[in-house]
This record gives structure tokens, sequence and C-alpha cells, in this order.
């Protein structure tokens, strides 16, 4: 079973099964979104393995939310390559994108919006179609990897935590510096739980949040 963690990668890079796991899909998975520029490695591209900063795998977090959501590759690539025109640093981030629900009669999906003046969006499949509706912007996924990535969104998990300037982006106990991984090695006897919760103070939820994601992380 491969880790989720990697002592080996320098702090604040993620290994494409580390991205992975944050994002909520296989290391494989990563990197064909990589092949198909969905996203990009900003910190190594290339052999034997692509590098991934904390805004990438973000990046990678927002495509999982569209996939869910039922829009194809196509799709999101398109949102994309329009989106680089004037954001051409993460565009799934920096972007004005959103979902308008009712952009397209028909589809159910809606359509991926770029806002191209204020409260005035275009649909990014082309077509020149313009709606005044808000659309559901993309913060919440955004987000969701300071809080722990897709796997602590999907377990409700509340105590986890991923910080780009804390022990390099490894996903830790909220408000702590201990690594969601090493907390679950040692808990995985009564004398290494012992010692979290006795010696270093850890909350027994601590501990079995740590357990059920890097759990979930070894699965996908």
């Amino acid at each position: 079973m491969r880790s989720a963690i990697d002592t080996n990668i320098s702090p604040g890079a993620f290994a494409p099964f580390q991205a992975g796991a944050l994002a909520g899909v296989s290391g494989n998975r990563i990197g064909q979104w990589a092949r198909y520029e969905l996203i990009k490695p900003t910190l190594f591209r290339g052999r034997p393995a692509n590098l991934y900063g904390f805004h990438d795998v973000a990046e990678a977090i927002v495509v999982h939310w569209l996939l869910d959501r039922g829009f194809s590759y196509a799709d999101i690539h398109s949102a994309i390559e329009r989106a680089r025109i004037d954001h051409p640093d993460w565009p799934l981030l920096t972007a004005p994108l959103g979902i308008a629900q009712h952009a397209v009669a028909g589809d159910p999906r809606g359509a991926i919006v770029l806002e191209v003046a204020q409260g005035t969006y275009v649909d990014t499949r082309g077509g020149g179609d313009q709606v005044t509706l808000k659309p559901e912007l993309l913060e919440a996924a955004r987000d969701m990897l300071r809080r722990g990535g897709w796997i602590a969104a999907q377990l409700g998990l509340k105590r986890i935590e991923v910080d780009p300037d804390k022990l390099g982006g490894t996903p830790v106990v909220r408000g702590r510096r201990w690594p969601i991984e090493r907390v679950a090695q040692l808990a995985n006897d009564e004398a290494g739980r012992a010692v979290l919760t006795h010696d270093y103070a850890l909350h027994r939820l601590d501990i079995d949040e740590s357990l059920r994601w890097v759990g979930a992380a070894a699965k996908l």
C-alpha cells in the first residue's frame, strides 16, 4: 500500500498520488488530467513523475467538482482555455468562472460561464450566449483543499487542515503540526493511541478522523 505522504518529496510539492489523495482521485487520474491539460504541474513536469503545487491540487479539486456535476473533459477544457486568455496562471482559481444552471435551455448541467463584464457572463463553450443571472461560483471547491481536501469533505471530517505554510502542505491535525498519516500509524495499537492522547494531548476525534482519511486515501 502506497503512503499518501512521501517524506522524500520537497516541502510544498505533491507527487501524483499525494495530489490525487487530496483531490479525491488516484494518482493515475491526476496524470490523465495533466495530459489533457485540465491541470498543470507547475513545480515539475516530466519524468519520473510530475510534481504539483498547492494551487495545482486546488485546481484538481475544481476539476473533480465539475466532473461530478456532469461536465465533460471537453467542457472543462473549453472553460480553461477561454479563461486562460486573461488569467494564465491557475485559471480555475483566479478567473471569474462559475456555473449558470439555466444558461443553456434544455441542458440540465447548465454551463460553465466566464464573467466578461460586471454581472454579465458568457458560455465558455462558445456561441456568444450571454447570461445575466449570478452563477454558482466555485469558492466552495477552491476552499476545500485547506479543510483537508476532497476526502475530508466527503466524510464530513472537521479536524484536518492543509496549509502550504505548515509542513509544506502535508495534511495535519487542525491547529497542530501532527501529520495525519503519522497519527494513523501510531494509532494502529493501543500503546500508540495512549502516547497520542496522554503525551501529546490529541483528542480522540483527531485520531479517528486521521484514521478515516488515511484509510480512504489508501482505497483510491
